[in-house]
């Protein structure tokens, strides 16, 4: 939509009426609706006393901030609501099994402005303007505080707001003191809704931990945090990534800097969403967003008993088995790939292999014999049966089974077989493809017929009667190319230009293999030492000191993971005398002591660590497990303390800070276990795990540290 047009479009989107920002009331208009402060648990959202109808409105800020209000307007903030058809299967879902004010846990991120006028304690209609409104500008922008815990963790003001006369640069400085809280550019604002848990509030056994794109942003370099190996990036934010600066048209009249304003899109992965809305810029972030955020590279191969760390010196024989990894590295995105709701994305890898004269040898993806039996970057939750729950039925929840997702900066291996041809024609070249859809299939078919009920098609109806967009989830969702690597084998290899992931230097290559075999079982972690040293090797040819300590940190957590601390020490030396003493190399070392119980070792090299990246609830949960680990109660539980400041439902964090306090005798110790209990993982988890490993394929292969596909052979 053009910016010029917002104004009128802003106009007609009256959720309450023309109620000012300063709390009057026209003539004729409806009575505001008020919050009294009450509890609005399971959400954990606060705020005093206040005029909701005040939060809902958004026109009068399109007066001033066009471009702004644009933005907004097609974003997955506007659509957060229950005019949002993905949504609103889940948490009618939700609503129907467990009740309606159960629903309270989803509304303080999604519809803030329901929860506090009580309409989500009720039937939400369709003829109920709140139930459009989704996250709108005045919810987050009267952010007052944030706390960690996730569930909509934040207090809003309720301080009047001056609609500045532009004449009068005071009036337009308290407007800006007043909109411009301090938390609105941290990250812990986003982690507030962007960090969730469940529990027995909402119908499930215990708690839960859910989506956390704070925490696992914390704990990645991009915060600043002290990850297992070297890594070269530029602290950013969310706001960084998700908010970048984007030129203001004529229309905006404040809030400019430099001719640019905020963008306010939040593109990122909802490409459902953005395919439907009239904003291509909207689509084009989202897709851009995407797009080379993971590294796709094929590795090491094994033709028959041979073994080759750089496919181009495999040699190939007609008739022999062929083993061949493609590797995925997260070094783009600052949080896991796929982020957010990580048990609905799907994002797949696609192989494909032809010999020299361009005949297809052999394929995995989707559509083969109608199977489904290709690697999918997720998360599995399951329900009480051992069912993975595919639906997000998150009242179903029973216990995390995996967690394929992509940590930042790190890489995983997916292994490929077939069987050559004899008659085998050279060289043959291997495609890898890493492709993303928003939401599963089996999902998209649920939402599907959610949307297709009375209900739903009159919600349908209300959302174009407010000028908005009526979303249909049935609609043939974008496929986004994330990543591609294309790799040749066998005689005449050298001869072609490998591309994408493949075409990076050796020693990148390399060393992304050596960081993604270090997921192996520990019997198998060996596999990883041909791609390390021959990096170590390339590098010290290529005099590059800085390249060579990155995999002597690789070595040396390779040492570490074998339980050999002395090797693991010797190695981490070598690297620091090439980079200089680095909390990195501290890391690697306290991991290498850990492994085997040299607590005071561990502890010493810990907080060395935990000094350099304090906002990192990892770093604190280390340091905590190794004090505690040596009875020195006291800097454990100031360790554990400092951790739980900063991610207050962590396990591990609550475990260390029980025993402390019941070593010490300390009259909480009572209360801190029982805290400690309620965040254990499930005691039926593993029986779970076990039970849908029989049943499920899923299961079958998501459990294998280094999953096996069969890439089908054509005759």
């Amino acid at each position: 939509m053009d910016a010029s047009n917002v104004q009128g479009t802003m106009a007609r989107w009256l959720f309450i009426g023309m109620l000012s920002l300063a709390g009057g009331c026209s003539h004729g208009a409806p009575e505001p609706i008020r919050f009294t402060g009450q509890d609005l648990s399971p959400s954990l959202l606060r705020a005093p006393a206040l005029d909701v109808s005040r939060l809902a409105k958004t026109e009068d800020c399109a007066d001033c901030h066009a471009d702004v209000a644009s933005h907004w307007m097609h974003s997955a903030h506007a659509y957060a609501s229950f005019d949002n058809p993905w949504y609103r299967a889940s948490i009618d879902e939700l609503r129907a099994h467990r009740g309606k004010e159960a629903s309270r846990f989803c509304a303080g991120c999604h519809d803030p402005i329901l929860l506090m006028s009580g309409d989500i304690d009720g039937a939400v209609t369709p003829d109920n303007d709140l139930a459009y409104a989704g996250v709108t500008c005045l919810v987050c922008h009267s952010v007052e505080s944030t706390r960690p815990d996730g569930n909509a963790s934040f207090t809003l003001t309720n301080a009047s707001i001056l609609v500045p006369d532009p004449a009068k640069p005071g009036e337009i400085q308290a407007h800006r003191e007043r909109l411009a809280l301090e938390p609105l550019r941290t990250a812990e604002l986003c982690g507030t809704c962007h960090r969730s848990f469940s529990g027995q509030s909402i119908g499930n056994d215990r708690h839960l931990p859910g989506i956390d794109d704070l925490g696992d942003w914390a704990s990645s370099g991009f915060a600043g945090a002290i990850t297992e190996h070297l890594t070269s990036v530029d602290p950013r934010s969310c706001q960084d990534c998700h908010m970048e600066p984007v030129a203001a048209s004529d229309a905006e009249m404040a809030g400019m800097h430099d001719g640019h304003v905020s963008g306010h899109r939040w593109a990122a992965s909802h490409t459902s969403l953005a395919a439907q809305l009239p904003d291509p810029e909207h689509r084009a972030q989202a897709r851009e967003a995407l797009e080379g955020a993971v590294v796709v590279d094929v590795g090491a191969v094994r033709a028959g008993q041979r073994g080759y760390v750089l496919p181009r010196e495999a040699r190939l024989r007609g008739g022999e088995s062929l083993i061949f990894d493609v590797l995925l590295q997260n070094e783009h995105v600052g949080h896991r790939f796929p982020g957010g709701v990580r048990d609905l994305h799907e994002a797949w890898v696609e192989v494909e292999v032809r010999d020299a004269s361009g005949a297809v040898l052999g394929v995995s993806r989707p559509e083969m014999d109608d199977s489904r039996d290709v690697f999918v970057l997720r998360a599995t939750m399951l329900d009480a049966n051992a069912n993975p729950e595919l639906l997000h039925r998150v009242h179903r929840f029973s216990a995390p089974a995996f967690d394929r997702t992509l940590a930042a900066h790190d890489a995983r291996v997916v292994r490929y077989s077939m069987k050559l041809p004899r008659n085998l024609r050279l060289p043959i070249r291997v495609e890898a493809k890493l492709l993303h859809r928003k939401h599963s299939l089996e999902f998209q078919a649920f939402a599907c017929e959610s949307s297709r009920t009375e209900r739903a098609l009159q919600f349908a109806t209300g959302a174009v009667a407010r000028d908005k967009v009526a979303l249909d989830p049935c609609a043939e969702q974008p496929v986004t190319e994330i990543g591609t690597a294309t790799a040749w084998m066998g005689h005449g290899a050298t001869e072609h230009a490998p591309l994408g992931g493949a075409g990076r230097p050796d020693i990148e290559r390399l060393l992304t293999q050596g960081l993604a075999l270090l997921h192996a079982r520990q019997e198998h972690v060996h596999v990883a030492k041909p791609s390390i040293e021959r990096a170590i090797e390339l590098s010290e040819e290529a005099g590059a000191p800085l390249l060579r300590a990155r995999a002597l940190v690789l070595r040396a957590r390779l040492a570490a993971i074998q339980g050999r601390p002395r090797a693991a020490v010797a190695f981490a030396a070598r690297a620091e005398a090439l980079v200089g003493p680095h909390p990195v190399v501290e890391r690697v070392r306290g991991d290498a002591f850990a492994r085997v119980w040299r607590w005071k070792q561990a502890a010493a090299a810990y907080q060395r660590v935990a000094d350099a990246s304090p906002r990192d609830p990892r770093a604190w949960r280390d340091l905590a497990r190794a004090y505690g680990s040596l009875a020195n109660d006291d800097r454990a539980l100031a360790a554990a303390d400092a951790g739980l400041r900063l991610a207050p439902q962590d396990e591990g964090l609550l475990r260390s800070r029980a025993l402390a306090l019941q070593s010490m005798g300390h009259p909480e110790a009572a209360r801190a276990k029982r805290e400690w209990l309620a965040h254990r993982a499930p005691d039926a988890q593993p029986q779970l795990v076990a039970s849908c490993e029989q049943a499920h394929q899923r299961c079958q292969k998501d459990r294998q540290p280094i999953p096996h596909y069969t890439c089908l052979l054509y005759t």
